[in-house]
């Protein structure tokens, strides 16, 4: 890991008096659609923010400091709360503690990432957020009737045998080409090996393509330094563009709300003052401080800097089982999991959860923001005052949110904006 770069908050925003882009008003055809949650709604949206952050926390203290990260928490939270429908006893009790849903029934769990899915992709025309998922297990077995009814009418999962033993290589094909379609291409695969004692494969896929409320042109785009928390510098290609933002700025910070279509869903910038390290930044990032720095953030007329970027995370098995692990649900991966809710037959310690691999990808330019997510989790038998001008130009964290639920799709750190892919 020490060789590996990943993209986690990967964006590098920088404000420059620079008056460029004409700014945009939200069209009439496409005034935000959104409600009222509902209290089960609410009180998931609040979970699933500790989850995002409880994930980046965790992840962050197993990896290298100074290495870029991307993932997505809401994709995660889905694959899980998938095979939560599975689980029993203190294995159920495990997971419901990772993810943050102590005080809801199944029935409200269930039901309410149901209806934040499908309202998160109501609330913009020009946004595209498309969740998806599926369940493939091995097909001379039988999955429990409760199981599979749950996920497939609160999770719309395409449930599917497979031969998974004598024919790993199609089953991996059909596995991953359903991931490619529903990540619009953007990522083509997340099985790599199918091991003998596979029985299932749980995954959730999400794509997500927003375009700017306020457009960069293109013309002005221009390299740029971009400084490394060593004290070196990269050479990278920044953005200019004229937008109507939130901004919250304190002695640790600078926060920059940068909204997409008609500014329900935004780009989140989170920049440490130049004394500052991400490390210090990320000791504050908690749900409660996010919530009370948005609150107090001013809406203000900037001009922006911000770099484009591209980046590919490839997340191995060992990273998110560590992380998932010491939020709570260890049990689910040790042979004393009790899954006896998953499949017709086996009881608790006949099954456990063996991998949860998590791949993204998040492309940023003078449009937009197109970005993808896939979480695959693996089941086997057991064997046992606001400045005018700002430059984000330093490390940084960013978060992509749907404002009026407080739902976060995606959450990463830019340490070094040139590079473009986890290995």
């Amino acid at each position: 890991m020490k060789n590996c770069y990943l993209i986690y908050f990967c964006m590098a925003v920088g404000i420059l008096l620079f008056s460029a882009c004409k700014q945009n008003e939200v069209s009439p055809d496409n005034k935000p659609n959104v409600r009222a949650l509902r209290t089960n709604e609410t009180q998931t949206v609040k979970n699933s923010t500790d989850f995002a952050f409880n994930v980046f926390h965790k992840l962050n203290e197993i990896q290298p400091a100074d290495k870029n990260q991307f993932i997505s928490p809401f994709s995660i939270a889905m694959a899980v709360a998938m095979t939560y429908n599975g689980a029993n006893t203190t294995t159920k009790d495990g997971i419901k503690k990772a993810l943050s849903m102590q005080g809801l029934t199944d029935e409200e769990q269930n039901s309410a990432f149901q209806s934040i899915a499908a309202y998160l992709n109501g609330i913009d025309k020009t946004v595209t957020f498309s969740p998806a998922n599926s369940i493939w297990y091995k097909k001379d077995l039988t999955p429990q009737t409760n199981f599979v009814e749950a996920n497939q009418k609160y999770f719309d999962a395409e449930v599917r045998g497979l031969d998974l033993i004598k024919d790993k290589e199609g089953s991996k094909n059909t596995i991953n080409n359903w991931v490619k379609n529903k990540t619009n291409g953007k990522i083509d695969r997340i099985i790599e090996n199918i091991s003998d004692d596979q029985v299932m494969f749980l995954i959730n896929a999400i794509y997500f393509k927003g375009t700017w409320a306020y457009k960069f042109d293109k013309n002005k785009t221009q390299e740029d330094d971009f400084y490394l928390e060593n004290g070196s510098t990269v050479r990278k290609e920044f953005m200019r563009g004229n937008a109507t933002v939130g901004v919250y700025t304190d002695a640790d910070k600078v926060l920059i709300d940068l909204p997409y279509g008609n500014k329900q869903f935004t780009m989140t910038l989170i920049m440490p003052n130049s004394n500052k390290s991400i490390e210090s930044l990320l000791k504050q990032l908690t749900s409660e401080n996010f919530a009370n720095w948005l609150a107090k953030s001013d809406t203000t007329t900037i001009d922006i800097k911000l770099p484009k970027f591209k980046f590919e995370g490839n997340y191995i098995k060992q990273e998110f089982n560590t992380v998932l692990a010491n939020l709570g649900m260890g049990e689910a991966f040790s042979d004393y999991a009790d899954f006896s809710n998953l499949l017709v037959g086996f009881t608790k310690g006949d099954l456990k959860i063996n991998e949860v691999a998590h791949k993204t990808f998040v492309q940023v330019d003078e449009t937009g923001t197109e970005a993808a997510a896939v979480t695959s989790i693996g089941m086997v038998e057991t064997t046992s005052s606001i400045p005018r001008i700002w430059t984000v130009n330093r490390p940084f964290i960013y978060i992509i949110r749907e404002k009026s639920s407080g739902a976060i799709l995606f959450i990463g750190k830019v340490m070094n904006p040139t590079i473009e892919k986890y290995q």
